[in-house]
């Protein structure tokens, strides 16, 4: 990925925010976290080159190179801090306040563990960190040889987190299923019909649901384990974003969780 794709999302962002009122305030938010994000991700591109690495399927996230990152996260943390909701802006400012020594410990623990959601968890660091860290994930990503695939993984072949959303892309008569990892944003592809969570393969077992707005989303749900995921469907919406469309159906979430289904993955503003 370039600083160009960075670029597509905060341009997608501001469009959206003005034409979707529901969605408008965490739009406005994640254009200047995505501006933030594409600051880290440009020191790393231009401290580590463009050179392909070849990496064992599943491993990307055995390397984390904190020396490189954390003279770039005081500064991150200002902007995020600048930019947030009241509320959020003091746990930024919290976390910010650890030093270098919290900042390791957090950093090294969400990159180890990013799918685990516990109680005990500070849902705010794990947020900065999230945000701070998907940059370099990604950049990882887009530098390593593509993996081999045997089989359809319900996780990212590349890093092992879980998948963020699904998209449909035309594929001649049809669509093709990918999805989208919510940690380094690498794409797969998946069968049209499946459960990424619990691998339910049954029609009868699987759901869709549109709603009239938008019509290029919508709501995959397993009522065998109760997990749901939004998809793009880009031959609906040539010109969506999925990463930045998916944030901005958060109605579709609500929809989900009213009806008892758990999402596979909360995405980045933690919808």
């Amino acid at each position: 990925m370039t600083s160009a794709r960075w670029d597509e999302r905060i341009a997608r962002a501001k469009k959206l925010s003005t034409i979707d009122s529901s969605a408008a305030e965490m739009l406005r938010f994640y254009e200047r976290l995505a501006s933030a994000q594409k600051q880290v991700y440009s020191r790393v591109a231009a401290e580590c080159g463009e050179t392909r690495v070849a990496r064992p399927a599943g491993k990307l996230r055995e390397e984390l190179d904190l020396t490189l990152l954390l003279p770039e996260l005081r500064g991150f943390l200002g902007i995020m801090e600048r930019c947030s909701p009241a509320p959020l802006a003091a746990g930024v400012s919290e976390f910010a306040s650890r030093g270098s020594a919290g900042w390791v410990e957090l950093l090294s623990t969400w990159w180890g563990e990013p799918d685990r959601i516990g109680e005990a968890r500070d849902p705010c660091a794990e947020l900065c960190a999230r945000a701070f860290l998907q940059p370099y994930a990604e950049y990882l990503a887009e530098h390593s040889e593509p993996p081999v695939i045997e089989a359809t993984p319900s996780v990212c072949p590349l890093c092992g987190a879980k998948p963020q959303l699904g998209v449909l892309r035309p594929e001649g008569d049809g669509a093709r299923r990918t999805l989208v990892c919510s940690l380094c944003a690498t794409e797969w592809n998946y069968g049209r019909i499946g459960c990424p969570a619990c691998g339910e393969g049954s029609e009868t077992n699987l759901a869709i649901y549109i709603a009239e707005e938008p019509k290029h989303v919508r709501v995959e749900a397993c009522e065998v384990c109760h997990a749901y995921m939004k998809t793009v469907d880009l031959s609906k919406d040539g010109h969506a974003v999925p990463i930045v469309d998916e944030i901005a159906a958060v109605p579709l979430d609500l929809w989900a969780m009213e009806r008892g289904y758990t999402k596979v993955r909360a995405n980045l503003l933690g919808m």
